[in-house]
């Protein structure tokens, strides 16, 4: 099944369809193949919002490894985190690259809603994502929505510091030649977030995990850089 997946992610240009796979198998390796290549599930998720934080440009990377005798799938995107009404809207445009392909365009929109503010954080998130490999045909899209959960562990003085965890649920759909396939799976992710308190630079890494049989984990590092915060 890695070889399946692996030959997914890279080509997006033809379908698994594995002689000896259920159905239920192929529903899982599209689901996987497209949210890993795209936003949704191949770069470590956001902590929740801080209060009182401004517009922030993003820069952030993915890694995931698919071992020995495999290839390594690098996603790298910029975009915008902009503060709205009592939450966030994200924006991103990015670039995957592996050993062996031609690379792919990926894109994303997010909004994140505060449930609660404080030292507990809690909050909702939706998400699209898209792909396009630069060569050839086929596309992934991925839908998800995720529920960030962080506690700030600072004292009041220093610079926020958020350990956090983002369960959820994908929808992932490759599509490529003639047909498509797609699947839902369950998904986690989380991390280690550090934002200053008097300036406008954070910085988090972690890892995210899509579900499925011999999945391999992404992991990855985000750097935002905005305005001072208000008080």
């Amino acid at each position: 099944m890695r070889v399946l997946v692996a030959a997914t992610l890279l080509a997006l240009t033809a379908l698994a369809r594995p002689t000896t796979a259920s159905a239920q198998d192929i529903d899982d390796i599209a689901a996987f193949a497209a949210l890993t290549f795209t936003p949704t599930g191949g770069l470590v998720p956001l902590p929740p919002p801080i209060t009182g934080r401004g517009n922030a440009f993003l820069l952030r990377y993915g890694m995931l490894d698919f071992g020995s005798g495999g290839s390594t799938l690098n996603n790298f995107v910029a975009g915008g985190d902009f503060a709205a009404s009592n939450g966030r809207f994200g924006a991103a445009l990015g670039y995957s690259t592996c050993d062996g392909c031609e690379g792919s365009i990926m894109a994303s929109m997010d909004y994140t809603a505060s449930l609660t503010q404080g030292k507990a954080m809690v909050a909702v998130r939706p998400a699209i994502g898209f792909s396009k490999p630069t060569e050839g045909s086929g596309s992934a899209l991925s839908l998800g929505v995720s529920l960030p959960l962080g506690v700030d562990l600072s004292d009041g003085n220093g610079p926020h510091l958020i350990p956090y965890l983002v369960p959820g649920v994908g929808y992932g759909r490759i599509s490529g030649g003639d047909g498509s396939e797609s699947g839902t799976r369950p998904m986690l992710g989380g991390g280690f977030a550090i934002t200053g308190r008097q300036s406008g630079l954070g910085v988090h890494f972690g890892f995210s995990k899509t579900f499925v049989e011999d999945g391999e984990t992404t992991f990855g590092v985000g750097l935002s850089i905005g305005p001072r915060p208000t008080p």
